[in-house]
């Protein structure tokens, strides 16, 4: 009681000691000022205990202020959304380009931020050089184990974990049924077991994921992922994390999604929420309105990812990624429809509801 009277004696003489002409003017740590930063104000990467990161292109932090303003300002770890497949990087059986990588990693260790490495092996990113060149199973893993050693040995240090492996599940867990790798390997598993050692052996103190989506959302491929790690464990395959892409949406069902999460996590390995972005035009309308009530829909879905993230043991709490920085620049526009918004940041760089509830569900 004593402390509120205080405080309110204290501003009523601030103010009456101030002239006409004079103002007062509060600053606070969110808007340039010193000290702690307010709690009402901070930055997710402020607040959070792990790792916040986002998906950035080089073009964007290059050509646009904004963006890379918003990155330094909000996020502590970054992940290529390209630059780092295996497709950008592998030019020729000859020949690498790493000028993109390169820049991206310089970014983030001249800005001390943590740089997730997305990804080595993804049957959707072999370049076209490589698919036609027809090895058989043996020059091909040969060929992949180079391109591993390489490029994890490139960034040894400065790249601190990698998804490895990304989407090797089709929707209900069976083996996608892709031509790349399933028709040369009888045993695909054993052959994405050994990328993961040529990964360690390339950087042994990077961390090394599994990557793909609908985890927490589709039992049989979950079993499957579980069924993989168990044998990876018994084998000895050094594998740290599971990544799920969290593609949601303001509908998804939040207790399956929560259930699945428990069960992702009974791993005890690592986990990623690695490329999260939340739908709200989720019937695709042309008449979509991103209104006050679909924001707060949207800013309840983030909340209770980051409640339920922030539920797991600290030693499993890895980093929540979103997929994209502002809703100027995401890839819904063009995969789902036109009229979407799933970002943490309007397309004017300006803190959604979304971002608050992101917020609001961390400790």
């Amino acid at each position: 009681m004593m402390k509120q009277y205080i405080l309110v004696a204290l501003t009523a003489w601030l103010f009456a000691s101030c002239s006409n002409d004079e103002k007062v003017v509060f600053i606070n740590a969110d808007e340039g000022g010193t000290g702690n930063p307010n709690p009402i104000t901070q930055t997710l990467k402020e607040k959070a205990k792990f790792k916040i990161g986002a998906a950035v292109k080089m073009k964007d932090l290059q050509n646009e202020a904004n963006y890379k303003n918003a990155v330094l300002k909000h996020y502590s770890q970054i992940t290529a959304e390209f630059e780092m497949k295996m497709a950008s990087i592998w030019t020729s059986s000859t020949a690498y380009n790493y000028a993109a990588a390169d820049y991206l990693v310089s970014f983030a260790q001249d800005n001390k931020i943590e740089v997730h490495g997305h990804t080595l092996v993804w049957y959707d990113s072999f370049p076209e050089w490589f698919k036609k060149a027809q090895y058989d199973s043996i020059a091909f893993e040969s060929k992949v184990k180079v391109y591993i050693t390489d490029v994890v040995g490139r960034y040894k240090g400065k790249v601190k974990s990698w998804d490895v492996v990304n989407e090797i599940f089709a929707d209900g867990g069976a083996m996608r049924n892709e031509t790349v790798i399933n028709s040369l390997f009888k045993d695909p598993i054993g052959f994405y077991g050994r990328c993961f050692r040529y990964a360690k052996a390339a950087d042994p103190d990077a961390k090394l994921f599994y990557n793909d989506y609908s985890v927490v959302l589709d039992a049989g491929k979950r079993a499957a992922i579980k069924k993989m790690v168990t044998r990876f464990k018994a084998n000895g395959v050094p594998i740290d994390g599971l990544g799920d892409q969290f593609h949601y949406a303001t509908d998804t069902n939040r207790q399956t999604m929560k259930t699945g999460f428990t069960d992702m996590a009974s791993t005890g390995l690592l986990i990623h929420i690695s490329e999260l972005d939340i739908k709200v035009n989720t019937s695709k309308s042309d008449s979509y309105a991103f209104n006050d009530v679909e924001n707060q829909k949207q800013a309840e879905t983030y909340k209770y990812i980051t409640t339920m993230y922030e539920e797991l043991p600290q030693t499993q709490k890895f980093a929540i990624s979103t997929w994209g920085v502002t809703d100027k620049y995401t890839w819904l526009t063009s995969f789902w429809h036109s009229k979407e918004y799933p970002l943490l940041l309007d397309a004017d760089y300006n803190k959604k509801p979304a971002y608050q509830g992101f917020l609001d569900g961390l400790k």
